[in-house]
């Protein structure tokens, strides 16, 4: 009968397992994105496609699997293809999950003798699984193509075949266990080099196997502590780094050979003592797994269209995994911000310096010291936070969204969110805040007191991982404040380890009922069943929107209107990395515009991509003329520079013409025959050096080169998203047309008054005013805007900030239109189209360009339904700040103006009498408010004693 029951009990614990992997992989395949997300995954599936080279130090494992998921005919975006490995492996590792947790169950509790006793320990390893499957960063990584859902994978596995194998389960107990560690260990350098971590896991496993308590000493640890160094050591950087470096030259390869020679034959003739051949061994299948980096040299040889830092040879193969191109910062000792000069001091040798960026120093003065930093944020505001956004709740997907219990706290973004509702404040997109009212947390906290009582080696092992890859990685990356992102995808390790422990939590709890309650199994299983829908069961209802981007297609459309606001042949300069890395996918892999030759000015400071600029032709794109050798630009440096004028000359007869076509304005401005002979502006200096020192950067001097040897050829541009400092004074030569600043020879006045100075007009309302319904691979006018109409799209931060980036083109065409001289109806027609296609209700605007949509446009045209939209909201906002600072001082706007324009607008006179009345009491001799009253008591019709007696609503 014992063995029926645990036949039984297999049965179900296999059929359990089951279940929890495809569930996770229905949720993960409702919500993944149906095409690449922002940041760096457009550049990873556009690697894994063409099999290119991404950034430093690369993922050559990551692309071999998606170069294969890519061919898989499922869905027709590639993207989407992609996206599907970390939909999967995340599945497998929620799998890995349930199968470690029960691994720690059976060791403790044995095989279940009762149907009940296994339900238990079915119920809390599935429940500890599925939270972390519906976590906030994890099922965030789940939907899209990035190498921490692999990653994860990879030390999912390997924690659970340690767990196998230190339980001697089946096959798994043999030591052929921990050769197939070595082997997935090194693959995962491949991917992730954050997988390594897993290894310090598995060393303790190895050293409390078969070791007594007895023999458990300081000596024994201590060498065997001693032992896990080096070997994690010879691990990275002994391997990653110093095979390439020994590669590099004819005797590095000579001994290489040697080594590797000389280990094979250790192992095939069995020399040494069996433990130590386990150890090369092991050392050789780590080398063969990162072998798959011998792709990044291979494909870098044969220049493909993404080929970053071209790590054709083995120095330069070096040099990228070495990440030289980031530069390095100082960890246990080096130099530091020095608080009595408010500056960094390169000479010191500080301990655990924590303030080390020279671009920070601003950040930096508000601590006391380096301790006050790394608790307060390098701990609290990086690790804290995010920690307990997947564990306790989260505000908002805005940057730095506090965490959240009940209340979302008292805190703002900045001073106009300040006045906003609290639960509006740190939102960006539906659906927040995100509460799970601590419960994860405190059974978190039971499952590792549970954990300690129960198995403390066990214990030690894991909780080892939780650090390493929680506050071990703060301490390792030392990070600057402020970051340019969230960055809670890099330790998701420990969110790992935490919900494992929300298992043993919920198992723990369901084992002092049972004992509360005289042996009774089946309150123990209510329990866990009760946790259950508490715990994944609120986690997957509070996230499921916030998580849902089976609607988002912002990265592909706005890459593709980008490319589509650009002529023939143009050069395109693009600033970070979302209007960057989307635009690769969309010229490499869906084949759209590869006649542009895009230039991302941050990588333009680095000599390899110069010379790939000169040298290359992606998909028959043109070269660039610099007017440099290879040499030339080796050697260029960044250059001393004090505020001065700069001159391109320009030659009519060469001049390409259609870069002044559709330019209404310009044709006035113009006459063919006599085109200006050149053009002039002023160039500010854009860094200052440590030393005051100022100049400009490799990427000016090469924008300046770019212009004087192509613009009479070819048109150029600058991503609307570009900063003023990157476009190096060159603003008056700037007119928009879609979402790019064509660069003209006509010197146009800046006007302050409107979000753009200049606009091609006809030429952008062809592109906003018309839909595209599919991407066109060829010049085409018309943006595609798809799904953000729909009220089941949800957006990311980056996706949210990108249409609001739409929405400032609208409101600005609509400004420019209505200042020269369209009619009323012409822009209400581009405002009523923004409002269709991207509706306030689905995607909030930030409240400045509410107030200048309603100030600016809607009142000056006499659009009076667009003007009652949002009249409400803004005269509670502008009323709010009046009541504690009249003059508002921290608004966006006038509140003066504001209320008064919107008031005249829905003809509410008295209410702007009052506002008046109220202004004047406050400011008796400001002539402008006199005069402001005396005109509206003429043009209404009021006198002063009868406005006064209006009360002013307060709301």
């Amino acid at each position: 009968m014992q063995t029926e029951n645990q036949f039984n009990f297999t049965l179900l614990h296999r059929i359990s397992a089951g279940i929890v992997f495809v569930f996770s992989s229905i949720i993960f395949l409702m919500t993944v994105a149906p095409t690449l997300s922002f940041w760096d995954c457009g550049e990873f599936i556009t690697s894994a496609v063409t099999l290119g080279i991404p950034h430093p130090p690369g993922a050559p494992f990551f692309q071999l699997v998606g170069r294969f998921f890519s061919l898989l005919p499922v869905g027709d975006d590639l993207g989407y293809r992609v996206n599907l490995i970390s939909t999967f492996s995340s599945s497998l590792t929620v799998l890995f999950v349930y199968l470690s947790s029960m691994r720690l169950f059976r060791m403790w509790q044995g095989e279940p003798k009762e149907m009940m006793q296994g339900l238990v320990m079915i119920i809390a390893a599935a429940a500890g699984a599925l939270t972390l499957s519906f976590s906030d960063t994890f099922w965030f990584n789940a939907g899209e193509a990035e190498v921490y859902g692999i990653g994860m994978f990879f030390i999912s596995i390997v924690v659970w075949l340690a767990l196998e194998w230190y339980a001697k389960v089946g096959v798994l107990k043999r030591e052929r266990t921990l050769l197939l560690i070595a082997y997935l260990m090194g693959l995962s350098i491949g991917v992730h080099l954050l997988s390594l971590l897993a290894l310090f896991f598995v060393f303790v496993l190895v050293y409390f196997r078969d070791r007594d308590d007895k023999n458990i000493t300081p000596k024994t640890i201590g060498i065997f502590a001693a032992a896990a160094a080096i070997g994690f050591a010879v691990i990275y950087p002994g391997i990653v780094k110093y095979i390439p470096q020994l590669l590099s030259t004819s005797v590095g390869r000579i001994v290489l050979l040697l080594v590797i020679g000389g280990a094979i034959f250790i192992v095939a003739y069995k020399m040494l003592h069996v433990q130590f051949r386990m150890a090369i061994l092991a050392t050789l299948l780590i080398v063969l797994g990162y072998s798959t980096y011998s792709l990044v040299i291979i494909r870098s040889n044969q220049d493909p269209a993404l080929n970053e830092n071209d790590p054709s040879t083995f120095p330069a193969l070096y040099s990228y995994l070495n990440r030289d191109q980031y530069g390095s910062y100082p960890l246990l000792r080096g130099y530091n911000f020095n608080d009595a000069t408010g500056r960094i001091d390169f000479n010191a040798n500080d301990l655990f310096p924590r303030r080390w960026n020279p671009d920070n120093t601003s950040a930096y003065a508000n601590y006391d010291s380096d301790l006050e930093y790394f608790m307060s944020f390098q701990l609290g505001h990086i690790y804290y936070r995010y920690f307990m956004w997947n564990f306790v709740g989260r505000a908002g997907d805005r940057q730095d969204a506090p965490w959240v219990l009940f209340d979302v706290p008292d805190t703002s973004p900045d001073a106009v969110a300040a006045m906003e509702e609290p639960e509006e404040r740190w939102a960006e997109s539906l659906g927040y805040p995100n509460r799970y009212y601590a419960i994860p947390l405190i059974l978190g906290l039971l499952g590792l007191y549970y954990h300690f009582r129960r198995d403390r080696k066990t214990w030690i092992a894991t909780a080892l991982l939780f650090f390493m890859t929680g506050v071990g990685l703060v301490i390792y990356f030392n990070m600057a404040e402020p970051q340019v992102r969230e960055r809670d995808y890099f330790f998701v390790g420990s969110f790992y380890v935490f919900a494992m422990w929300v298992g043993i939590g919920i198992y723990a709890a369901a084992d002092y009922a049972r004992k509360a309650l005289k042996e009774n199994q089946a309150a123990a299983v209510g329990v866990t069943a009760l946790l259950l829908l508490l715990v994944p069961g609120n986690m997957l209802f509070t996230n499921y929107q916030t998580h849902n981007r089976h609607y988002n297609y912002v990265a592909f459309d706005y890459a593709y209107n980008l490319l589509q606001s650009c002529d023939q042949d143009a050069i395109l300069f693009t600033g970070g990395d979302n209007d960057t890395f989307p635009l690769w996918y969309l010229q490499y892999v869906a084949g759209v515009r590869r006649d542009i030759r895009l230039v991302n000015l941050s990588l333009l400071n680095t000599p390899w991509y110069a010379k790939q600029l000169i040298e290359e032709q992606p998909y028959g794109a043109k070269t660039v003329g610099l007017g440099l050798s290879a040499m030339e630009i080796e050697n260029l440096r960044p250059q001393p520079w004090e505020t001065n004028t700069y001159t391109v000359n320009i030659d009519p007869n060469k001049f390409f013409w259609s870069s002044l076509e559709g330019m209404d304005y310009a044709e006035s401005l113009i006459d063919r025959d006599s085109l200006p002979s050149k053009i002039q502006w002023t160039i500010e200096p854009t860094f200052t050096d440590p030393a005051g020192n100022r100049g400009i950067r490799n990427q000016d001097i090469l924008i300046i080169r770019i212009i004087e040897n192509n613009f009479g050829d070819r048109p150029i541009y600058f991503a609307l998203s570009t900063s003023p400092n990157d476009r190096i004074g060159l603003d008056e030569y700037l007119v928009v047309e879609g979402l790019a600043y064509r660069l003209t020879p006509v010197k146009f006045p800046f006007r302050g008054d409107r979000y753009y100075a200049n606009v091609n007009i006809p030429e952008t309302m062809k592109y906003v005013m018309n839909s595209a319904s599919k991407p066109d691979s060829n010049r085409a006018k018309g943006f595609m805007f798809r799904e953000l109409n729909n009220p089941k799209v949800l957006l990311d931060e980056a996706s949210a900030r990108m249409v609001m980036s739409y929405r400032f083109l609208f409101i600005g065409l609509g400004q420019v239109m209505q200042q020269e001289g369209y009619s009323d109806r012409e822009v209400q027609e581009v405002l009523e189209r923004m409002e269709y296609l991207m509706p306030k209700e689905l995607h909030d605007i930030d409240m400045t360009l509410k107030t200048d949509l309603v100030t600016s446009v809607y009142a000056e045209i006499g659009y009076t339904e667009g003007v009652k939209k949002y009249a409400d909201e803004l005269e509670a906002f502008y009323l709010k700040i009046i009541e504690t600072d009249l003059a508002g001082r921290n608004a966006p706007r006038s509140p003066f103006h504001v209320l008064l324009t919107i008031y005249e607008a829905l003809g509410e006179y008295d209410k702007g009498l009052n506002v008046l009345n109220r202004f004047k009491q406050a400011y008796p001799n400001d002539p402008g408010v006199q005069q402001r009253l005396q005109q509206w008591n003429a043009q209404f019709g009021k006198t002063e004693s009868s406005a006064s007696q209006q009360e002013l609503p307060v709301q």
